[in-house]
Protein backbone atom coordinates (compact mmCIF):
# COMPACT_ATOMS: atom_id res chain seq x y z
CA UNK A 1 0.00 0.00 0.00
CA UNK A 2 2.82 2.48 1.00
CA UNK A 3 4.31 2.06 -2.69
CA UNK A 4 1.45 2.81 -4.21
CA UNK A 5 0.80 6.12 -2.30
CA UNK A 6 4.58 6.43 -2.97
CA UNK A 7 4.06 5.66 -6.92
CA UNK A 8 1.20 8.01 -6.71
CA UNK A 9 2.42 11.12 -4.93
CA UNK A 10 5.81 11.22 -7.38
CA UNK A 11 3.10 11.81 -10.07
CA UNK A 12 1.14 14.37 -8.34
CA UNK A 13 1.56 18.24 -8.70
CA UNK A 14 2.35 20.84 -5.94
CA UNK A 15 0.09 23.83 -6.31
CA UNK A 16 0.46 25.20 -10.11
CA UNK A 17 4.03 23.89 -10.41
CA UNK A 18 4.75 22.91 -14.32
CA UNK A 19 6.15 19.72 -13.08
CA UNK A 20 5.57 16.71 -11.20
CA UNK A 21 7.37 15.60 -7.55
CA UNK A 22 9.05 12.78 -9.71
CA UNK A 23 10.50 15.20 -11.94
CA UNK A 24 11.57 17.66 -9.44
CA UNK A 25 13.63 15.06 -7.75
CA UNK A 26 15.14 13.52 -11.11
CA UNK A 27 16.65 17.28 -11.14
CA UNK A 28 18.30 17.64 -8.31
CA UNK A 29 19.21 14.23 -7.12
CA UNK A 30 22.95 14.79 -9.00
CA UNK A 31 22.79 17.40 -6.27
CA UNK A 32 22.77 15.52 -3.13
CA UNK A 33 25.61 14.35 -0.92
CA UNK A 34 25.88 10.93 0.17
CA UNK A 35 24.92 9.43 2.89
CA UNK A 36 27.53 9.49 5.61
CA UNK A 37 29.29 6.07 5.87
CA UNK A 38 28.74 5.67 9.93
CA UNK A 39 25.55 4.90 11.76
CA UNK A 40 23.65 8.60 12.87
CA UNK A 41 23.90 8.33 16.83
CA UNK A 42 20.23 9.22 17.94
CA UNK A 43 21.13 9.26 21.58
CA UNK A 44 22.30 11.69 24.18
CA UNK A 45 25.68 11.70 24.92
CA UNK A 46 27.38 11.93 29.04
CA UNK A 47 30.69 11.22 30.54
CA UNK A 48 29.21 9.88 34.45
CA UNK A 49 31.78 8.87 36.95
CA UNK A 50 31.71 5.77 38.28
CA UNK A 51 31.33 5.93 41.96
CA UNK A 52 32.61 3.65 44.32
CA UNK A 53 29.21 1.65 44.26
CA UNK A 54 30.04 0.63 40.58
CA UNK A 55 27.07 2.90 39.33
CA UNK A 56 26.71 6.07 37.29
CA UNK A 57 24.08 8.64 37.47
CA UNK A 58 22.48 9.63 34.04
CA UNK A 59 20.23 12.34 34.46
CA UNK A 60 18.08 11.14 37.87
CA UNK A 61 18.64 7.15 37.13
CA UNK A 62 21.12 5.13 38.55
CA UNK A 63 22.81 1.98 36.93
CA UNK A 64 25.58 -0.28 37.32
CA UNK A 65 28.69 -0.58 35.51
CA UNK A 66 31.48 -3.34 35.64
CA UNK A 67 33.18 -3.27 39.03
CA UNK A 68 36.50 -2.87 36.54
CA UNK A 69 35.10 0.74 35.75
CA UNK A 70 34.91 2.04 39.25
CA UNK A 71 36.62 5.56 40.01
CA UNK A 72 36.89 6.11 36.42
CA UNK A 73 34.60 8.31 33.50
CA UNK A 74 33.02 6.22 31.14
CA UNK A 75 30.78 7.14 28.03
CA UNK A 76 27.11 6.61 28.13
CA UNK A 77 25.05 6.94 25.18
CA UNK A 78 20.72 7.52 26.57
CA UNK A 79 18.67 6.21 23.78
CA UNK A 80 14.88 6.30 23.49
CA UNK A 81 14.69 2.83 24.64
CA UNK A 82 18.01 2.26 26.40
CA UNK A 83 21.56 3.41 27.52
CA UNK A 84 25.24 2.03 26.40
CA UNK A 85 27.86 2.60 28.74
CA UNK A 86 31.35 2.89 27.11
CA UNK A 87 34.57 1.81 28.12
CA UNK A 88 36.84 3.57 25.36
CA UNK A 89 35.09 1.88 22.55
CA UNK A 90 33.81 -1.42 23.86
CA UNK A 91 30.48 -1.36 25.34
CA UNK A 92 30.68 -2.16 29.02
CA UNK A 93 27.04 -2.32 29.91
CA UNK A 94 23.76 -2.11 28.72
CA UNK A 95 20.20 -1.19 30.33
CA UNK A 96 16.60 -0.86 29.53
CA UNK A 97 15.94 2.91 30.13
CA UNK A 98 14.31 3.54 33.26
CA UNK A 99 11.36 6.06 32.98
CA UNK A 100 10.60 6.93 36.82
CA UNK A 101 12.63 9.56 38.03
CA UNK A 102 15.12 8.45 40.69
CA UNK A 103 15.04 4.49 39.63
CA UNK A 104 17.66 2.46 39.63
CA UNK A 105 18.55 -0.41 37.24
CA UNK A 106 21.17 -2.96 39.16
CA UNK A 107 22.67 -6.00 36.66
CA UNK A 108 23.88 -8.70 39.51
CA UNK A 109 26.75 -9.76 36.62
CA UNK A 110 28.32 -6.51 37.07
CA UNK A 111 29.87 -7.56 40.86
CA UNK A 112 31.17 -11.02 39.60
CA UNK A 113 34.26 -9.20 39.35
CA UNK A 114 34.40 -8.15 42.54
CA UNK A 115 33.22 -11.65 44.46
CA UNK A 116 36.01 -13.40 42.26
CA UNK A 117 38.60 -11.16 43.98
CA UNK A 118 36.94 -11.07 47.48
CA UNK A 119 34.82 -13.93 48.08
CA UNK A 120 33.97 -13.25 51.70
CA UNK A 121 32.91 -9.48 50.48
CA UNK A 122 29.77 -7.98 49.75
CA UNK A 123 29.89 -7.49 46.08
CA UNK A 124 26.24 -5.62 46.18
CA UNK A 125 26.17 -2.35 45.83
CA UNK A 126 24.67 -0.77 48.92
CA UNK A 127 23.74 3.06 48.28
CA UNK A 128 21.37 4.67 50.32
CA UNK A 129 18.26 3.23 50.86
CA UNK A 130 15.45 5.54 49.62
Amino acid sequence: MVDQWDLHAGHRRIGSRPRAVDEYFTIGQPLLMPLPEEPLQTGQLCTPHVDRYSQITVQTHRSSIPTRLVGKRVRAVLHAAHLVVYDRNVEAARHQRLISKGGCRLDLDHCLEALIRKPGGSAIPHPRVR
